[in-house]
């Protein structure tokens, strides 16, 4: 047998990677319940754990791991319109919440992209790095086309994606209990803000209430950032 010949098939073959990623997800899922739903054990941060030493093992540079497993990304699109349902069922207690919800959605885009880039500027980063930080609060399809139209690294920012989403998973409810926060409407849409899909993950737990508010805020941000973040670099 030929041991490297099969090698190259199996590390060269999508279906491969399509099969061990969404496997790498339901063991994250299932400690993740078997652990209680305990927020450092997320279903992603689980899978993180699976597959980033089978990726270095293996030696798959992170663009070919990309294109085998782009149908998963491909169906992040309609899975992300799917969220307008929980929106339709709370929609009259949206719309009493709509002054509230257009100011935050602005001073808390503002807020994370602005203090990021603070952050990275003190540490002297490079430009592209500071770029691909604006980006950190967006859902993965926005993330890399916005990226990569203000000549961002758009794996840079996906994992700048990946590490805000499970912060806020991590210690979102910490911090709503330190500010006593109770509200579910406003749990649900700061989770949202910051943590995109990661944070409507984990806003379903709290409540539909909680989830729809999650939903929103991640699509908001989403257009917010697409739209306003490339005027504002092309202006600069």
């Amino acid at each position: 047998m030929n041991l490297e010949a099969l090698y190259t098939y199996v590390t060269t073959t999508p279906l491969v990677w399509i099969i061990v990623t969404i496997s790498a997800y339901k063991i994250g899922i299932l400690v993740y319940e078997k652990s209680g739903k305990n927020a450092l054990l997320q279903p992603i941060v689980v899978a993180y754990m699976i597959m980033l030493p089978i990726l270095l093992v293996a030696k798959i540079p992170y663009q070919q791991y990309f294109e085998s497993v782009s149908i998963i990304h491909f169906i992040l699109g309609p899975a992300t319109v799917a969220l307008a349902l929980p929106l339709y069922k709370n929609l009259k207690l949206i719309r009493s919440y709509f002054m509230p919800i257009v100011a935050t959605l602005v001073l808390g885009s503002a807020f994370t992209i602005l203090s990021a880039l603070g952050i990275l500027w003190l540490f002297d980063a490079s430009s592209a790095t500071m770029l691909s930080m604006t980006t950190k609060s967006v859902t993965a399809p926005i993330t890399i086309i916005t990226a990569q139209d203000i000549g961002a690294i758009p794996s840079l920012a996906m994992g700048f994606v990946v590490i805000t989403g499970l912060l806020g998973a991590l210690f979102g409810n910490v911090i709503f209990k330190l500010l006593r926060i109770k509200h579910d409407a406003a749990k649900g849409f700061a989770l949202g803000l910051i943590s995109h899909a990661i944070g409507i993950a984990r806003s379903v737990e709290i409540s539909d209430k909680a989830a729809a508010f999650a939903a929103l805020a991640m699509g908001l941000v989403g257009v917010f950032i697409a739209v306003v973040l490339p005027l504002i670099v092309g202006w600069f």
